[in-house]
């Protein structure tokens, strides 16, 4: 059968399916690509590269092609070099109780996959948000509120179904009988995987008495609080995850009147297997100061999914990021007080804890948290220029710089074309040779993990 004209198969600017697919989450960058092709199923990569093949050979003019579900991990430029790849409507979920697996379309987001799981009392390893496809998420290791007791969201990975360089369907595995699946698998596990993705399978973990909340201080007290936390750290419950962090509140009337467009101090905390691990840290910053907002709770995965409080729209943004070491808490007030400056231009600095996660039984990129810590930041340029944010970045950076474990969370940086250091340098040399032993004509736009 002769394959569909390019034309039939790429739509540009004049089609609706164009701006539907240009408007990422993460909207810090313009999109403008000389065409979008709109990825239904797996069959419709093999088309779609075939027809971006034809129209370069028409033009003349050499493409690249760039993967998007969500858009969440949005930063690098596209151009009228670019065929973007819109794999949003991959979005068939299924789930296998009894194995503990679900089998999901690259499109598929966070909340998709845990509103169907959770209905035979199981969850997956999601993030912060519920609108984050699983893919890139997963791909770039995937931190969530589960990782202290069942790891990265990137060890869960059992299988990617993808397409190579030349549209040739692929299955990567760790028991796949050619090397090059393999080593993508390898590769998908946290170096932001190759070629194109179109399904994957993942482990789902039991959430037996799943108990989650936000809390919300004023900043008055902070250093006590910021105390507090560091003393109740070791404390805690080996399933609980949490974060402490220094939030502008929006002038929303879901917060307290008295916190609306006003710095808090925000704790979110997570744990499955019920309320009593969290109860050293929650009695420990109440005994300072009553928060004006508790959430704490019994709740489900979209309670879980809005503890972390971020903005229900995309938001034009950029964020920084790094793993840190044991020591973080000593520097923890020091971070807080510089997004607290007059002239810090910064929506949130955040601290994840993560120190206890159990090790990966399988091989990966990454696939164990490379610190105890994690430092998070992010400027909202609605509010501000790239320019201050980024001075903001450096002073918070001579603070955390005293505590850096040495690599970046490659899936916490918003608006940024590429994440240096994301990767050890043997794992990014070893990310790199299977990237281009996918796609050795470098058609696809590789992950911006790999710099």
């Amino acid at each position: 059968m002769t394959a569909p004209a390019a034309s039939t198969v790429l739509v540009d600017e004049t089609d609706p399916a164009y701006p539907a697919a240009t408007r990422p989450h993460t909207s810090s960058v313009t999109q403008h690509p000389a065409r979008v092709a709109v990825i239904t199923s797996a069959a419709d990569l093999t088309v779609a590269l075939e027809a971006v093949a034809e129209l370069e050979h028409s033009t003349g003019r050499r493409l690249r092609v760039v993967p998007q579900a969500s858009g969440h991990g949005a930063g690098a430029p596209v151009d009228e070099g670019t065929v973007i790849f819109d794999t949003s409507a991959l979005t068939k979920v299924s789930i296998d109780p009894d194995a503990r697996v679900a089998v999901v379309g690259a499109g598929v987001t966070w909340s998709d996959v845990n509103a169907a799981a959770e209905k035979h009392g199981l969850l997956g390893l999601a993030g912060s948000s519920p609108s984050v496809a699983v893919s890139g998420y997963t791909f770039g290791g995937g931190i969530g509120w589960m990782t202290r007791r069942n790891g990265l969201a990137s060890s869960s990975l059992r299988a990617v179904h993808y397409v190579d360089g030349s549209g040739q369907q692929r299955t990567a595995r760790d028991d796949a009988d050619e090397e090059l699946d393999r080593e993508a698998i390898w590769a998908f596990r946290g170096a932001g995987g190759v070629g194109i993705a179109h399904t994957l399978e993942f482990d789902l973990v039991p959430a037996p008495n799943l108990h989650a909340g936000a809390l919300l201080w004023p900043v008055d007290a902070l250093p006590e609080l910021v105390e507090a936390w560091a003393a109740a750290l070791p404390e805690l419950g080996a399933s609980v995850s949490s974060s402490l962090s220094v939030l502008h509140v929006p002038p929303l009337p879901t917060f307290p009147a008295e916190l609306r467009g006003r710095p808090a101090l925000h704790l979110a905390i997570a744990d499955p297997d019920g309320p009593e691990g969290a109860r050293p840290l929650l009695d420990a910053l109440s005994a300072v100061a009553q928060p004006l907002l508790n959430t704490w709770g019994p709740t489900d995965a979209a309670g879980l999914a809005r503890i972390h409080l971020d903005p229900p729209v995309a938001t034009p943004a950029i964020g920084d990021a790094r793993w840190l070491g044991a020591s973080t808490p000593g520097i923890a007030e020091a971070l807080f007080s510089e997004a607290l400056a007059d002239d810090a231009a910064v929506v949130m600095v955040e601290v994840r804890h993560l120190a206890g996660a159990p090790l990966s039984r399988r091989g990966g990129a990454v696939v164990d948290p490379p610190g105890d810590f994690i430092f998070h930041a992010v400027g909202s340029l609605d509010l501000f220029p790239r320019e201050r944010i980024d001075a903001t970045f450096a002073r918070l950076r001579s603070v955390w710089s005293a505590v850096d474990a040495g690599t970046t969370p490659g899936s916490w940086i918003e608006g940024a074309a590429g994440v240096p250091n994301a990767l050890p340098p043997a794992h990014l040399e070893r990310a790199i040779a299977a990237a281009q032993a996918v796609d050795p004509l470098h058609r696809l736009q590789r992950s911006r993990l790999l710099g």
